[in-house]
This record gives structure tokens, sequence and C-alpha cells, in this order.
């Protein structure tokens, strides 16, 4: 086979010695792929994308439509296959969002790896120009030959991920199968994952972490357990689910952690497999990873730091030792191959400093935005500093480092503020409210018509006064809302995230 691609190799390699074995799975269906069928689904999807695309290889994307099931990994691999590359849309947008980002990818084919049937797919992609790969199609297509698949460079495009745009409009980040080869190696090197890992994933397919999952189970020929979404709400049941299926790691992001942790579900039952625990995404409260760490003292627990505008991850944090409740974890130390600065301008030229924007170079950057070549001017930058002379990624994260010599991510460039003459940052407070008795989850914003700061937070009822005082315990007057906005839950994105986004507009009828 001319493709030298590690991730294909490795399927095909394991297809043949242990067919059999899972690879991807729905904990909540029990549809899953063992390692010779995901080879052969992923040999459809290459023979139906080489057919409607007019033959292999191509500088286009393949748009995939895709929800969290094994198929789509087929459809991910089966791009690669094909001798092109992917771009991950979710499924269940809104069509008119589907057609934008369709249109903006440009993509050869598009084709459905979700379980939904067409809704409207094959119209936006006759208004779009592209050809329409239904589910039913490929997956019954008859296998393309791997003797025949074509080769492609290492630092071509392997896959995107659209990320939102300040505009507006989402940007398309492509990255490498180079960065991603590059990432996954030291990745499951530094936590010693083996093919007896049974990860249990809980982030979308279309979002940019959960190619840890996909790729470090394929590289490995380990199995991926896919949790259901709705399982997060019913702590007792979730971890029901991690036993049945001896989940062993565990890569989510902090809500997720922090739905389990403040439901007390800890005294019903406990992950019996779980030896690993990873989060990333957003901070961590530590309150709440103190209950984790409390229920599972020998698991290891990591805080993972990273931009989706670089493979993987950029840093990363063994948690050891004692940490309060309104403590800030570390983002700890660059991955070997990786480095990070702390970087100020100064004049013209950029020099590290003790506290700066968090810079990032390494084999891991992304290309960077697809067709914006001034976007991606303005944040991949190629400098010199010190003994470092080459392209850096400019995350707009601000860090410092801390007694320790561990790199603390302190907040957005733009959500650092000066309000009555001090320079604040919000996740700070943020942090502070977290730790307090009854508080879920917090989010600070600066309102600047009205001058003041702005804390959303959740709780089973309003204690507004009572977090008003225990903030006045822990910091200095000037860093104390103005404004206490209780919700009995804060909203979340479809990553799991805080949806920031739909409380900063709610803030206008505060």
């Amino acid at each position: 086979m001319q493709n030298r691609n590690i991730y294909l190799d490795s399927l095909f390699s394991f297809s043949e010695t242990q067919p059999g074995k899972t690879a991807f799975l729905e904990a909540e269906t029990g549809f899953g792929l063992t390692y010779s069928e995901l080879a052969s689904a992923v040999l459809r999807a290459a023979g139906a994308i080489m057919s409607a695309a007019g033959g292999p290889g191509g500088d286009l994307p393949v748009a995939v439509l895709t929800d969290r099931s094994p198929l789509a990994v087929a459809a991910f691999l089966g791009a690669a296959a094909a001798g092109r590359w992917y771009a991950a849309i979710d499924a269940e947008l809104p069509p008119e969002r589907l057609k934008l980002m369709t249109a903006l990818c440009r993509p050869a084919a598009l084709i459905n790896a979700s379980s939904l049937p067409d809704g409207g797919f094959s119209d936006i992609c006759e208004e779009n120009g592209c050809p329409y790969i239904p589910r039913e199609v490929w997956t019954s297509a008859a296998e393309a030959s791997r003797r025949d698949l074509p080769g492609r460079p290492a630092d071509s495009p392997m896959f995107g991920i659209f990320t939102s745009g300040s505009t507006g409009t989402p940007k398309l980040v492509v990255k490498s199968r180079a960065a991603m080869e590059s990432f996954t190696g030291v990745y499951d090197s530094t936590f010693g994952f083996s093919e007896e890992e049974i990860f249990g994933n809980q982030i979308p397919f279309y979002f940019d972490a959960s190619t840890k999952d996909i790729y470090s189970t394929v590289r490995l020929g380990a199995s991926c357990v896919i949790l259901p979404a709705k399982a997060f709400a019913f702590p007792v049941k979730l971890v029901d689910m991690l036993n049945e299926h001896r989940i062993s790691t565990a890569v989510w992001v902090p809500s997720a952690l922090v739905s389990a942790a403040k439901f007390d579900v800890f005294s019903v039952s406990k992950p019996e497999f779980l030896k690993k625990v990873l989060f990333v995404g957003e901070k961590m409260p530590v309150k709440y990873l103190n209950v984790w760490r409390r229920a599972l003292p020998d698991a290891e627990f990591v805080n993972l730091y990273g931009s989706t505008e670089v493979a993987g991850n950029s840093c990363y944090f063994r948690v050891s030792g004692d940490f309060d409740d309104s403590d800030i974890l570390p983002v700890g130390r660059p991955f070997p191959g990786t480095r990070v600065f702390l970087l100020k301008k100064e004049g013209e030229a950029y020099a590290e400093s003790d506290e700066g924007e968090i810079c990032v170079a390494g084999p891991g950057l992304a290309e960077g935005y697809f067709g914006d070549p001034e976007k991606t001017a303005s944040v991949f930058r190629e400098i010199t500093v010190g003994d470092f002379s080459g392209r850096v990624y400019f995350s707009g994260d601000t860090g410092r480092y801390d007694a320790a010599g561990e790199l603390v991510c302190v907040s957005r460039k733009d959500s650092q503020i000066k309000h009555m003459g001090h320079r604040i940052e919000l996740g700070e407070i943020e942090a502070a409210a977290v730790s307090c008795e009854g508080v879920g989850e917090a989010a600070c914003f600066y309102d600047p018509e009205k001058e003041r700061i702005v804390l959303f937070f959740s709780a089973p009822s309003d204690i507004s006064r009572e977090l008003r005082r225990a903030l006045a315990a822990k910091l200095p007057k000037y860093m104390i809302p103005s404004k206490f906005v209780w919700r009995a839950g804060l909203p979340h994105n479809r990553n799991g995230k805080l949806d920031r986004a739909a409380m900063r507009a709610g803030m206008t009828s505060l």
C-alpha cells in the first residue's frame, strides 16, 4: 500500500491480528464495529468518496456529517484512504448553519456518517454544487482495493475542525497528518496508553478534543466506548455504564466531571476500572476535582491545556498534592517536542516575560484557517525570541509560572479587565465563586456600558446575598461583582462547555 498513514496502517494490521476485537461501540444502542468491520467500512467509504469526487486524491476536503457514531470514524478514515482530508460537521445543526459550513469548506463531496436520515442534506449539496453520499449508499458500496489506495504526503491536511469566529462566521482550522501523528505518539507514551485501554468517549466527534479518543484508539488497537450525552444527567447510571464497559480512561470536559461530583454519586457507587481521568477544554473547578480524587485515590488525574489551532494539546499537569477549593490548577509543562513562551511585545519584537500571552511552537501547529490567509497570518507568526526562531501560534490566553515552575493559564486576553483602577482576572472571581458552599458553576463578565462586574452562578436556590458575603471574605472589594445573576443551571453549548455567548447576550436585559 502506498499510503504510509500510521492510522490506516494500524487499522489494517489490527483487522488481521485482532479482527473480532471491538474498536468503537455505542454504549446506549449496542451498535459497534470490530477492527475487521471498521476496516471494511473504511474501504467502502473510500470507494464511495472516490466515485463521487471523480477519483482519488485532491486538495478539497470531504465534508463529513457526523454524530457520535462508529460510522463517523469510518468516514473520517475513509477520506484519508481516498487520498483526501475531511471537515467534520455536526449533522444536527440547523439547515442554514449546515449550508454555511458546507459553503465555507467547498467540499469535493459530502458524506452522511450520522444516524440521521437525509433531512435536506441533498438540497444543501445541490445548492453548493457538490455530490451527496447518503449513509445507505456508502455503507453498502463496494470496498476500495487496499492495493490501489493513493498516497498523500504527511505534511498535507488530514482534517479540519470548525471553531466559532468573532465575526459570527465559523473558522475551519486545518491540521496535517504529520502534526496529529506527532502528537498522538507523544500523548500515548506520556500517559502509558496501550492496546488494553478502554476509552470512555464523552466529547462529540465534531469537536477537536475528541480526536485524542479516536486516533489513540486506532493507533494502539485499543477500544473506545461512546457514552450517550444523556447519561451525564444521571450520574448513578453513568457510573454503572462505566463499570459495565470496564472504562479505564476518561478524557472529558470539566462540566462532565462536575455533574457526577456535585450529586454525591460516589456515596452510591464508584467507577471500579477507571484509572486515568484527563480533563480539557476549560478550567476544572478544584472543589469538584477534590471530590473525584477522594473517591478514586489511586487514579491519575491530568489537566490538559491546548487550543484547536494545535494538534491535541500543548501542556499537561499531573495533579498531585493538595489544592484548596478556590485554587486554580496549573496547566503544567509542555509535551515533549513542544515549546511554550510567555510573550509581550517590546517595540516591534517579542520578549519572554513572567506573565504574558501563551504562545506555542512545535510540530503540532495547525496549518491555519482554510481559505483565510489574513486570519492565519494574524495568529501564526514567524518570530525570533531568545534562541528560538520559527513559527509560533499566539493563543490569546494569558499565563504565568507558579512557584513550582508550572504554567498557569490565567485567562483570555479579553477577560482581563481594568476596573476601579485595578487589573482584574475574571477567572479568579469565577474560581472563588465556585469554591463557595452551594455554588455549582460560575461565569463572570464585565459590562463596560454600566462599568460593572456581572457574575452568573448556578445553585439550588438564589443565594446571592450569601455568595456576596462569602466572596467578601475571599476577594478584595474591587473584585466583588456588582450584579449577581442566579440560575438553577447555567447554559451549556453542544460540547458541554459553559455557553458564555448566551450569558453575555443576556446581560443586555439585566
